[in-house]
């Protein structure tokens, strides 16, 4: 359990009125128990006494001081939208009434499968399609602007594409976040997703294709890591990666009315 009253949340400007007005709630929430807000100011984020636990998202203003507290391992947690049932930027089932987000402890994704009940996963009501092998294709998602900026990886494309000539003769399908073709189209077939840390890669193992994605990403603990290992894809079992998915994200409610400060773990 998280004690409110020692967390700090950063509200960037420029959030999108609907992501404003959910983190103006959560902030009102932390600053009436105890909590502090910082609006704007990243500096004075780095000026928090080190018992108080920062929050930040995908700003690319934050990325510098992350990379501090990894190295000295000062706790912070990270959010950003959730793995399933997200309100856009998905192509799995949608959700309702704000979706989902994900929070996590001195984190980016989840990196531990946890010994967790399956009951939040199984309301979510998502398909879980079987692993599909002996595909042809590979598809590469490739990451945004911004989450390139975030994340330092400018050139994760190019030295992709290099990387995988190396080592397969493949055909590669490239596809970017706006693409209006569906994921599941892109994956037809595939023999497996490529990406950084992509959401992408999530879902693409929620549809049954294997991935190979960077240690950070929360599908490295159901894909590889390693592109030189790209003709031997992995099949495990996805049940309790899913049902530990599913407890590291929560609901507008849930962000608001103390049920992630008693989960987030």
């Amino acid at each position: 359990m998280i004690d409110p009253a020692k967390v700090c949340l950063f509200i960037p400007a420029g959030l999108k009125d609907f992501k404003l007005d959910l983190f103006e709630r959560i902030g009102s929430k932390i600053e009436a128990a105890g909590g502090r807000v910082v609006r704007h100011d990243i500096g004075l984020i780095d000026q928090l006494p080190n018992d108080i636990i920062p929050i930040v998202g995908c700003q690319p203003e934050s990325t510098p001081l992350i990379a501090e507290w990894r190295k000295t391992g000062r706790q912070f947690v990270y959010w950003d939208r959730g793995y399933a049932r997200r309100v856009f930027a998905t192509w799995l089932p949608r959700g309702s009434d704000g979706g989902y987000y994900r929070w996590h402890l001195n984190a980016y994704q989840m990196q531990l499968i946890r010994n967790v009940p399956s009951d939040r996963w199984d309301a979510l009501k998502i398909d879980v399609k079987p692993w599909q092998r002996n595909g042809r294709h590979i598809v590469i998602a490739a990451p945004t602007r911004t989450y390139s900026k975030f994340h330092q990886c400018e050139n994760w494309i190019a030295e992709t594409i290099d990387a995988l000539a190396r080592v397969t003769d493949r055909q590669l399908v490239i596809r970017d976040k706006e693409s209006k073709r569906s994921l599941q189209s892109d994956l037809e077939g595939a023999h497996c997703l490529v990406t950084h840390a992509s959401i992408a890669a999530v879902e693409a193992v929620i549809l049954g294709c294997p991935v190979y994605v960077h240690p950070d990403s929360a599908a490295a603990l159901v894909g590889q890591t390693d592109l030189s290992k790209i003709e031997k894809p992995v099949y495990p079992d996805r049940d309790r990666w899913l049902w530990s998915l599913a407890a590291s994200q929560w609901n507008e409610q849930e962000l608001v009315d103390g049920t992630l400060w008693q989960q987030l773990a």
